[in-house]
Parts: C-alpha cells; sequence; structure tokens
C-alpha cells in the first residue's frame, strides 16, 4: 500500500492554484468543513493559535475526514524535534514564520525530510498508516508528499529572497501583516512599501521556478494575486468567517 498523497502538492506539480484557510482552535469539525468546502489544503495553526502536540492528531483527522491536506503553521522559523513530531502525526506539509535567510530554508529541509535531501529522525506513525506501509516503500516516497513552506515577513527576508528561493522549499508566502510592522507602516497591508516587497518576492519566485503565496481577504483580491502570477492563495480563517457571518445577520436585524 502506498503513503498518502498530497493533493495540494500534486496541483502544484501539475501548473495548478491551490487555495487554503486556516484554524486556530482545536476542533477539528472545522477542518473538515473547510475540506468539503473545497479548500486544497488547511493550516492548522500553531503560531497564532491553539495547535499543539495535544490537539494536532484529532485535527489532522478532520482534515482527512473532510478531504483535505493538514499543513502545520510552526510556533518558530525552525525547531528541528517540533517539526519531526509534527510530521510523525500525519500533517503533510509545514509552514515556518520569519524565513529571513537561505539558512532558515535549508533547516527547514533538513529537519522535514529524509537523507539524502535532509536529516530529519525516523519514528514515523500515521505517514506508514500506522504499519500497513512498508518502510521501504515509505522512506522510497514519503519526502515527495512533504511541502515546504516559508513566510516571508521580514525586511530582512526581504533582502535576502533570492537566497531563500534558491534553497529548496515549495512555497514562499508572503506575510503582508508583519511587512507592514517591519516597515513602520503598522496595518497597511497594501502601503506602496509593502506592495514593492510583495512584486519583489513573486519575482524571485518565478526566477527560481518555485511557487508564491499570498493572503487574500476577498475572492476580488485572490483573482489579482492569481492574475499576477501567485499559485497559492489563503483566505482568512474559519472562526473569523463565523463571526464575520454572525454579526452581518444581527447587525441586520438590528441587533
Amino acid at each position: 500500500m502506498p503513503v498518502r498523497e498530497n493533493q495540494a502538492k500534486l496541483r502544484l506539480k501539475t501548473g495548478g492554484t491551490i487555495y487554503t484557510s486556516s484554524v486556530r482552535l482545536s476542533e477539528p469539525g472545522l477542518c473538515e468543513i473547510l475540506g468539503y468546502a473545497g479548500f486544497d489544503f488547511v493550516l492548522l495553526d500553531g503560531e497564532h493559535g491553539a495547535a499543539n502536540p495535544a490537539t494536532l492528531d484529532r485535527l489532522v483527522q478532520g482534515c482527512f475526514a473532510g478531504g483535505t491536506v493538514p499543513i502545520a503553521r510552526m510556533a518558530k522559523p525552525v525547531d528541528p524535534e517540533a517539526v519531526m513530531q509534527v510530521l510523525d502525526q500525519g500533517v503533510q506539509g509545514v509552514m515556518i514564520p520569519h524565513c529571513r535567510s537561505a539558512d532558515d530554508a535549508r533547516r527547514l529541509r533538513d529537519a522535514a525530510l529524509y537523507i539524502p535531501a535532509g536529516r530529519r529522525g525516523f519514528g514515523p506513525g500515521r505517514g506508514t498508516l500506522w504499519g500497513r506501509v512498508p518502510i521501504a516503500e515509505y522512506l522510497r516516497t514519503i519526502n515527495e508528499t512533504i511541502l515546504l513552506l516559508a513566510l516571508i515577513e521580514d525586511v530582512a527576508g526581504v533582502d535576502n529572497i533570492d537566497e531563500i528561493a534558491a534553497a529548496g522549499l515549495d512555497v514562499l508566502w508572503v506575510g503582508t501583516g508583519d511587512l507592514a510592522f517591519d516597515y513602520g507602516v503598522p496595518g497597511q497591508r497594501d502601503h506602496p512599501t509593502v506592495m514593492q516587497a510583495v512584486e519583489k518576492i513573486l519575482a524571485a519566485c518565478q526566477r527560481h521556478g518555485i511557487v508564491a503565496g499570498f493572503p487574500a481577504d476577498s475572492a476580488d483580491t485572490a483573482r489579482w494575486a492569481r492574475e499576477r502570477g501567485f499559485r497559492a492563495i489563503g483566505f482568512g480563517g474559519a472562526e473569523h468567517y463565523v463571526m464575520q457571518t454572525s454579526r452581518k445577520f444581527l447587525e441586520d436585524l438590528g441587533r
């Protein structure tokens, strides 16, 4: 029996665009719903949310129930033991925050991939379907199913973008919120300085043949990003949708 395919990574390999949303609360039903909605992968937020070793297992199961790909958003740029642990629990990719250098990107590869591509420690669990996949088959194929993403959200990351883009990750994701803070224009995600950085990140990704990701706040923004050449597009989080829809309903009723 083969390892579980990563449908989001396969879509990228065939030239497609992938879409994601995130979950901050430790509620697997939200992951399931996002999968049924059609998102290619769900970011399980361990940086700003409640995803942690104790809750991640159920969130992964929720993603698989909804037919979507679980990706762990890590709390630190690179913590090799933490990366290994989330992958052993079954996530099919890892996103690191605040990637500032090519060394950060290479350390992610080392932590996430087995030799010869990396240095990940051996202790698979869900990746082998709890022992159903023979170890030789698992080791032969598992590296190809792991999606590696890094957030470029600091001035240093933008300054080093060509070296980072050449380091062998799959997706470099623009973090407009933190970029706005680092450029001294907090809250102004579409400030000209931030957008210049966005274009620089996109251009470097295209030069090096990897995917650029962008956070969209609407379908119009997503269409703009897709037309510019971004092939990984995010749209908010499940908890945010609940609040927005609930408030609109009550406000329309005068509450």
